[in-house]
């Protein structure tokens, strides 16, 4: 499974983006079971696309890094294929990010063997708690920002892999 992606757009940006778009988008608002089947059919570095980007699409704020973090920590566990998938592309200074955000919230949020609820109005509530998140969220900008740039680049290079020209 590639995607189709237009001669113009080959050297853009968004590159590993739009090597992942149509098999996230077509399982927007999906159960779980039909996002896992999609993902099966994939090969590990479109694996490793797939689970960064529907973590990254959703960190556009503050609050949503937190809730969203927590939300793949806790709810859907997919923190260790997110991980998997930066070490994949080689990118082990997001991995140590990642490990970093993982820590702040079983910091905040895991009470002996229990999860507590995560709301996005933690960082109002506890000031070092925002202190610890915009730390990270600034750190998780740049490191992303940086991984995006080497995914693309990785895919060029292979481009036989992950997508069709048209």
């Amino acid at each position: 499974m590639k995607a189709r992606v237009r001669a113009e757009d080959v050297h853009s940006k968004q590159l590993s983006w739009l090597c992942i778009k149509p098999m996230l988008v077509s399982v927007r608002g999906k159960d779980m079971a039909a996002k896992t089947e999609i993902y099966r059919q994939l090969h590990e570095g479109q694996q490793a696309l797939f689970l960064f980007y529907s973590y990254h699409n959703h960190t556009k704020s503050l609050a949503e890094f937190y809730w969203f973090s927590a939300y793949n920590i806790i709810e859907i566990k997919s923190w260790n294929g997110i991980k998997k998938g930066m070490h994949f592309f080689h990118l082990d200074e997001m991995v140590t990010v990642l490990d970093q955000i993982e820590i702040l919230i079983t910091d905040k949020n895991r009470v002996d063997d229990e999860w507590r609820e995560v709301l996005p109005t933690d960082l109002e509530k506890d000031p070092i708690l925002l202190q610890r998140t915009e730390a990270l969220y600034a750190a998780y900008q740049t490191v992303a920002e940086a991984a995006i740039t080497h995914m693309n680049k990785m895919i060029l290079q292979n481009q036989e892999m992950y997508l069709e020209v048209e």
